[in-house]
Order: structure tokens, then sequence, then C-alpha cells
């Protein structure tokens, strides 16, 4: 593609595609997909886009902008490569490098997390004016997309569009066309330092240069050592959790994040737990926030980064088997799995601690003690005597057939209104490869299109011989309700006949 624009300072790829269509004189979505994709079904996605390989070969002459450096500098992936593991980090690089199939958001947790981005535009006015100003020409900033957080920490609150980008997913909108509206926000003077102090962090955090990416162990470790050196510490590994609420909660000005003392898994929580998952960059800040706001996001990730990356973990299968309380706990298993299966058992009172306790101190006896004593499941006796059930359901529809016989006005008598007016009709449909006199019955009895049509003329005819009426061939159609376009050639045939015999 000719005349393919170079990227400004945080622009995202999106707006990049968006100037290249107006400065192409492109206006069919499709051909702009084309040019500059070679692929006219590339989806038009905001902040997490794919197919980076081939923006970067329009930018070849320019001697950078590889495939790295628009990730990191033109998308919204930096704000979730800090928190993710690395494996991830490599593979979700990977996959914006070519076709991705969404599975980009997925990897980094964006559509479960909490902490949702906005499906409309967003602006911050005076940052547009100052583009205008500089380069002559507005573009949509990524630093106006950052999920849940639309603030300009030097402008204020953004404004935001109503139009959403995924109202059609294959165009680019470029920014001087969309219409917003300033989002209405009460903010005192603590909501609104708050909002400028997660702003910047959050910059800081999307002008990370590209790294390694600390692993899980790292981040635990990290948020435990942080609740002790504050004094927020229980015995060696434990922490405080109701006083680290206490701190924290009055820095919360995110909706999405408010804290439900009630329960035991809210995020907060959890963040100072062992990390199973990655969290979003807002948990992060707003942690930061309470108990290190000076410290530059550079600085906590090198200190991430310094925890022990390797913790031993002893096994704890090796016990002194020949112990007093290892015996006794054998001994109480044995007795309670004397009397209730061991599924029931552990979920007694003390059955799933004491299930628990020998399974982290105990486990090859456990596992092998469990395995000997597991209770026999009773021998599944055939319940359904499939041969008679057959005979009964055809005996049924040849009544339901004898009942329809005589009945002129009623729907096209297919295989599956036979079945329906069987009881039972759920199951019977699904078995039908156990029942074949039914199923024959069913092909014997079914109605084919040409007798539905035949059996809707000889009704209408009916109706207007009775009524003395003499309709016309398009009249008779209509009331028959006979299309044009569906109407078999021997139908037709008969319906000439009877116009021709009415007349």
């Amino acid at each position: 593609m000719n005349c393919f624009p170079v990227p400004y300072p945080d622009e995202l790829i999106y707006s990049l595609v968006a100037r290249a269509g107006i400065r192409s004189a492109i206006t069919s979505s499709k051909q702009l997909l084309d040019e500059v994709f070679g692929d006219r079904k590339v989806i038009a996605t905001i902040d997490l886009p794919s197919h980076l390989s081939a923006i970067s070969e329009l930018l070849v002459n320019t001697g950078k902008f590889d495939v790295s450096q628009l990730v990191y500098e033109h998308t919204m992936f930096p704000i979730y490569a800090p928190f993710i593991d690395e494996s991830v980090r490599v593979r979700a690089m990977s996959r914006m490098k070519g076709f991705s199939r969404g599975s980009v958001h997925l990897m980094l947790g964006a559509p479960a997390s909490i902490v949702k981005i906005s499906d409309n535009f967003r602006i911050c006015p005076a940052c547009v004016e100052e583009q205008k100003q500089k380069y002559g020409e507005s573009y949509w900033s990524r630093l106006w997309f950052l999920p849940s957080l639309p603030y300009c920490h030097k402008h204020g609150i953004l404004s935001q569009s109503t139009t959403s980008y995924h109202d059609n997913r294959h165009t680019y909108h470029v920014c001087g066309r969309i219409q917003c509206q300033p989002f209405l926000c009460n903010e005192n003077n603590k909501t609104e330092q708050q909002f400028v102090y997660l702003a910047k962090k959050a910059q800081e955090v999307m002008f990370l240069p590209i790294q390694e990416s600390p692993t899980q162990n790292q981040w635990s470790l990290f948020y435990n050592n942080l609740a002790h050196d504050f004094g927020y510490g229980k015995g060696n590994k434990q922490v405080a959790h109701e006083k680290i609420a206490d701190l924290v909660v009055n820095k919360i000005v995110i909706p999405e994040l408010a804290i439900d003392s009630n329960r035991d898994t809210n995020w907060l929580r959890t963040i100072f737990r062992r990390h199973r998952k990655a969290f979003s960059y807002l948990q992060h800040l707003i942690v930061w926030s309470a108990f290190i706001p000076d410290m530059t996001v550079s600085e906590i990730i090198n200190e991430v980064k310094s925890e022990d990356k390797v913790t031993v973990s002893l096994q704890k299968n090796h016990v002194d088997l020949d112990s007093k309380s290892s015996k006794v706990k054998r001994n109480k298993w044995k007795s309670l799995i004397s009397t209730t299966p061991i599924n029931i058992a552990r979920t007694l009172s003390g059955g799933g601690a004491l299930y628990a306790w020998l399974y982290r101190n105990d486990r090859d006896w456990l596992l092998a003690f469990n395995s000997a004593n597991k209770s026999q499941s009773a021998l599944r006796q055939k319940k359904v005597d499939w041969s008679a059930r057959d005979r009964s359901l055809t005996k049924q529809l040849l009544r339901v057939v004898d009942q329809f016989d005589g009945v002129i006005e009623s729907p096209r008598r297919t295989k599956n209104f036979l079945l329906k007016q069987l009881e039972g009709y759920g199951s019977i449909s699904k078995k039908l490869n156990l029942l074949p006199l039914l199923s024959f019955t069913l092909n014997r009895y079914q109605e084919s299109v040409f007798e539905f049509q035949a059996r809707r003329l000889a009704m209408t005819v009916i109706v207007n011989l009775r009524a003395g009426d003499r309709k016309s061939r398009w009249q008779l159609m209509r009331s028959a309700s006979l299309p044009k376009e569906r109407i078999l050639p021997i139908i037709d045939d008969l319906l000439d006949w009877v116009v021709t015999g009415s007349n």
C-alpha cells in the first residue's frame, strides 16, 4: 500500500489503519482491509489487534517499527504484560504477529477480568487540540482506552461517544469524525487526586520497556513481604487482611473494584495470597497507592523480580509413619470408611479435614487404602424393554393416524408432527434407532409435500362449495396458501382442472 502513514506517539494501530484509509481515499472497509492486510476478514480491534506483521512490512522503509515495537508502543498489550506469566506473554505476542482468532484476549484474561475495557470511543478534547496544533490532525491515543479508567492525567475526565467500535467489526473509524460527550462524574478533591495518580501510574506501565515478566510466585512473595514490611503480618507467612482492607479501601475510586468484606475471596484478599492467576493493572495500582505511592512502576517491577524465583517445597509425603499422630489419623480414617463411603466421608464434619491432613502428609498410604476400599457399584440392570415399547408406541401412533384420517384442517403431518402426538416425545425422538417398527410406521404415514398441497386445495374447494362461492385461480391459491414459487406441477394441473370445472 502506497503512502501508508507513520504512527504518531502512543497512536493505536486501529487509528493508524483508519488514517491510512483517509490518506488513500478508500471508502470501502473491505477494500481497506485488502490493501493493508491482504485479508478481507480482519476484525477492527482497538486494544489487542493481530496481523501486525503486515503493518510492520508497510513501515519497513522507516528502519524501525518491528512487531515487538508495535506491540509495546501502539497497542494496549503493556498493561497486561508485567502481570502475566512469561510463557503467556511470549505466546500472546506471537499470536498478535499473525492470525489470532481472538485468542489473545482469552490468553490475557481480558474477558474474565472485573476490569473491563470500554466498547465505546473515548477522547480527551484538550489532547485532540494539542494533536491538531502539532500534527495537523487528530488520532486515537491508547492512553484514552485504559480499562475502567476514563481519565487523562493532564486534563481530567475523558469524553465518551455513544458509538461502539463493535458496531461494524470491519470498519476503522477516524478520530475526528466521532462525536463524544463528557462523562458525568461528581468528583471531590480526594477522588480527583486518586484518579490522577492511577492515570500517571498507568502511563508508566504503558511506557515500560520490553522485558521478561515476573513469575506469579514472585508476585506472591512481593505482596507477602510488602504486608510484613508495613506491620500487617501474622506470623511468618500469613497477613492481616482486615487491617489491609482498612488501609486500601479508602484508595478505591473504581466501582468495579469495590470490596465485599463478607466474601473471603474478594480480590484484595486474593492478591495478598498465593497468586494462581494474573490480576489487572488497576488492582495492582490501587494496592501500590496505599503502600508505596512514591515508588515508580519500573522500581516496583525490579523489586518484584528480585524476589526468589524458586521456592523449595518439601514433599510432605515423607513423614515419620511411626509417629503417634500419623497412626491416630490412619485409624480414624479407617474407622470412618468402615461405615461410610469415601466420597460421603469427605463431606462429613471432620472428615474433610482428616482427608486433607492425610493427603498432605501421608498421601501414598491414603491413596493405596482408598483404592483398596472403594465401594463396589451395583451392576446396572436393563431398565427398558425396547421391543415392548416399540410395539406399544406403534399402536399409539396408529390410533393418532386414525384420528387425523378424517380431519382436513390440520398442519402437514410430518414425521416430527406425528411424533409430537405421542407421550414422551423428547426421549422417543432420540431413540428411534431402538424402535424399528415405529420408524417404519412413521415413514409409511408421514405426509409428503404433494399430499399436503392437495389436501389444502381440497379443503379450500370444499369450503367454497359450501358457501356457494366461485373463485378465480389466484383467489384459490391465496386461500389455500399455495405460493406460485413452490406449487408442485401436478397440483398446478389439479388447480387448473378445479377452476375449469367450477366455471
